[in-house]
Parts: structure tokens; C-alpha cells; sequence
């Protein structure tokens, strides 16, 4: 039988050294997923001129809210609250043929803007200067839908509810019902509105469309005399610039 030699040994230790992996298994890295970058809600702050169509006069809004990492079906979500103004006035003086005097503003305690325009009209074409202004604020809370169409085009809808102050005044300088009347109220408002938005750069956006406004029925009184202004719905063409921080 043949003596083991060093060079065997140094064989024999090489060979064990070999096969340890194979008695003791393979290793395998564990690959940790990175984790997922966390949700941020980004601001945006913009503005809007738009025209309503029963009213006959211009809208001014202005509005700053945040998008949100919230979608649906495809939709992305954004919340923000506006403030509006609009105002309509009008003065009726000097004599005028053909208006017909109808006698009574308030009509079973409840009275129309047109109603209001027909009588102080009257007014001031039969017996003195008359006239009215009317001032609505609304301010509410909103939520957008929008999603892209194609390359920085997007459409979006959304509604808002909130409230809006009614202030309201008129006057008659002389003849039946001489005297001033002036008062405020607080009244529920809605709106539901949908257009475009194009997207000119990142952080600045224009945007078109329409709003329907609803607003319920003021109550004004003053001294002895109240009434009820019946405020009616109205269609908003607007355009408007928006930037996102």
C-alpha cells in the first residue's frame, strides 16, 4: 500500500475544501424591493373672468386648492375652495314714454330681480330717480376630476357647494315709495362645471369652460318692509390661468 505524500495531502484537503458547498447548499442573495416614494399633495393657485348669461354681467374667481394622489377610473382628484364676486346695478331717471307704472314692487312677499328692474324703472320714468344694486359673493368648497386627453390637453368636470352673500339696496328719490332699502343675507349655493385645460408649461395651465350656478332665495328686511328675492340659477362662460407650485 502505497504512503500518503504531502502532495496527496495538499490534493485530498483541496478536494474537501471543493465539495462543501455541495453538502452545504446554495447561498442566494435576498433582494430588498426599494420602497415606494410617498404620496405628496401638490398646491395650485389660479383665477377666473367668465360672463352669466341670465345675469348679463361678469364673474370674477378666484381659488387655490391641492392635487391630490387620489384617482378613479383614470380620473386624478384635486380639492380647492373660491370665492366669486359679481354686481349688477342700475339707474332709471328722467321721464319716458311708454313705461307703464305697475304699482306694487312685492308681489305675495317675494319679488324677481326683473320685477325689481320693471318697477324702478317705472319709477324713475314717471315720478323721481330710482334705481338698485345687487352684489353676490359665493364662496365654496370643490372637487375636480381631470385626466389627459392628448399630449398637455386634459378635460375635467367637477361641483363645489357652499354659501354666498346677497346684498342688496335700492332707492327712490321722490313720488310712491320714496326712501332707501338695504339689506344682506347668507343664501346655499351649488355649481357643477366641466371644460378644458391645456398645460403651457409644468407649473402654468389655462383652462375654458362652463358652470351652472344655483343659489337659493335671499330674505332682506329693513325697518318695516321685507321682502324675498328670488334668486335664480345662472350659466357661467369662463376662461381662466392657473399656476402649480
Amino acid at each position: 500500500m502505497a504512503k500518503n505524500t504531502p502532495a496527496m495531502k495538499h490534493i485530498l484537503i483541496a478536494t474537501m475544501a471543493l465539495a462543501i458547498p455541495a453538502f452545504g447548499g446554495t447561498t442566494s442573495k435576498q433582494v430588498i424591493a426599494p420602497a415606494p416614494a410617498p404620496c405628496l399633495f401638490t398646491w395650485f393657485a389660479g383665477g377666473s373672468v367668465g360672463y352669466l348669461t341670465e345675469f348679463e354681467e361678469p364673474m370674477y374667481n378666484l381659488h387655490i386648492g391641492t392635487d391630490t394622489c387620489w384617482s378613479i377610473g383614470g380620473w386624478n382628484i384635486a380639492l380647492f375652495g373660491e370665492v366669486g364676486y359679481t354686481q349688477k346695478s342700475e339707474d332709471y331717471t328722467g321721464p319716458r314714454t311708454g313705461v307703464q307704472y305697475p304699482g306694487n314692487l312685492i308681489n305675495n312677499g317675494s319679488f324677481s330681480l326683473n320685477e325689481v328692474e320693471t318697477y324702478l324703472n317705472a319709477v324713475g320714468a314717471h315720478f323721481a330717480p330710482a334705481g338698485y344694486d345687487l352684489d353676490i359673493m359665493p364662496l365654496t368648497m370643490n372637487i375636480k376630476f381631470e385626466r389627459a386627453l392628448t399630449g398637455n390637453l386634459n378635460a375635467y368636470f367637477g361641483g363645489g357647494l357652499g354659501v354666498a352673500r346677497v346684498d342688496f339696496s335700492a332707492y327712490i328719490a321722490g313720488g310712491p315709495g320714496a326712501g332707501t332699502f338695504a339689506d344682506d343675507d347668507w343664501v346655499f349655493t351649488g355649481q357643477l362645471f366641466a371644460g378644458l385645460s391645456y398645460n403651457v408649461t409644468p407649473a402654468f395651465e389655462v383652462y375654458g369652460g362652463a358652470r351652472w350656478i344655483y343659489y337659493s332665495d335671499a330674505n332682506f328686511t329693513d325697518g318695516a318692509n321685507s321682502g324675498t328675492l328670488e334668486m335664480e340659477d345662472d350659466f357661467l362662460i369662463e376662461l381662466g390661468l392657473r399656476y402649480n407650485f
